[in-house]
């Protein structure tokens, strides 16, 4: 090999060595963790994490279309049909002072009687452990089974309540505000107060549920209690209810008792339930399909005369067409009393509504 060969074989080497070292590093890029929705089985099935929190959403609701129809009482004949849409948000999160929680409830409906539509703020609520604060249903929104029983006045209030719940027991206390023209005070526009509690227990297929509110502007108090009891292939409720006089939480008649003695016959003011009791069975028939009879007999207070007595009473047929969506109907007489009415009551409905 002579010198020539040997310079030009160390360039080479040495060149393609430099070559080599000065290419770009090879870079190895990690694969991206796809931000998957977690399940979060803390506080029961639909509830899942908020990617990157510890708080758990449920996301829920239905749609009802509904057909209405009246005849009787002292009302014009009537039918209507609506749509009602609800959605409903609840988020839950732990803590070192137990559960903190909150709820938002939205409405909206479309009628066909006059083409209206609302949308409007159902429930809304905070709580922590026991204790809740916003816009919410009482205790007296809840009724017997069936669609007959009207054992309650005014049932939504904004409130602060505090419940105790365990091992089937149930107690609780709320402080209301009730609105101006839930009192008979339309002219006033500053809330009024009011209290109401319930006392409550469930033990395998027995329940009971007591409940108590008292109206402070009127001084008035209602009271009432609600069995169930699990007999044969369904279920009986019983309901009693009293009021001390005309309040926010007793069940009154603003156009129900009409004073024919006048030229023009007019609606009775203050007219409301002092006494009444209700029942209702509900028979499932199978595992899709109920019918649920129910009565109420009721004794109403009209004020300057003696009380009135009536009664209801109906059928409710329900059946589920698929997990999920179901079909209502709804059928109820009511015996109104003469003095006061100009013909007895019917009325009923039909019921789409699909839940998630």
């Amino acid at each position: 090999m002579n010198l020539k060969s040997l310079f030009l074989g160390s360039a080479a080497a040495l060149a393609a060595t430099t070559g080599a070292q000065a290419a770009d590093p090879v870079v190895v890029i990690e694969p991206v963790q796809n931000n998957y929705v977690e399940v979060c089985d803390a506080f029961g099935a639909g509830y899942f994490y908020i990617p990157g929190t510890e708080t758990c959403l449920n996301v829920g609701g239905y749609i009802r279309f509904q057909v209405d129809a009246s005849n009787g009482g002292n009302v014009p004949d009537a039918w209507n049909v609506f749509t009602r849409g609800q959605l409903e948000i609840s988020s839950k999160t732990d803590s070192e002072l137990g559960t903190v929680n909150g709820m938002i409830a939205l409405r909206s409906e479309a009628y066909s009687n006059n083409g209206s539509t609302t949308t409007y703020i159902d429930e809304a609520y905070l709580g922590l452990g026991g204790f809740q604060a916003g816009r919410f249903l009482s205790y007296w929104d809840e009724g017997l089974i069936g669609e007959i029983d009207d054992l309650a006045g005014n049932t939504r209030f904004n409130s602060m309540r505090y419940v105790f719940a365990g091992d089937g027991f149930v107690a609780g206390l709320s402080l209301d505000a009730l609105e101006a023209d839930m009192v008979g005070s339309p002219n006033d526009d500053m809330p009024k107060l009011g209290v109401s509690g319930r006392i409550g227990f469930q033990a395998g297929g027995v329940g009971a549920k007591f409940d108590v509110g008292y109206d402070t502007y009127n001084e008035e108090a209602s009271l009432r209690l609600m069995t169930s009891f699990a007999i044969g292939p369904g279920q009986l409720d019983l309901g009693a209810n009293y009021s001390s006089g005309w309040n926010a939480y007793a069940n009154t008649f603003d156009d129900e008792f009409y004073d024919y003695s006048l030229a023009t016959p007019t609606a009775l003011p203050g007219v409301y339930a002092e006494w009444a009791l209700a029942a209702g069975y509900q028979l499932d028939v199978t595992n899709k399909f109920s019918i649920t009879p129910a009565y109420q007999w009721t004794s109403a207070k009209v004020p300057g005369a003696d009380n009135e007595d009536f009664w209801s009473a109906g059928v409710l047929f329900d059946y589920t067409i698929v997990d999920g969506l179901s079909a209502k109907l709804n059928v109820g007489y009511t015996d109104l009393p003469d003095t006061y009415s100009d013909d007895d009551y019917w009325a009923g409905w039909f019921r789409l509504q699909r839940d998630f």
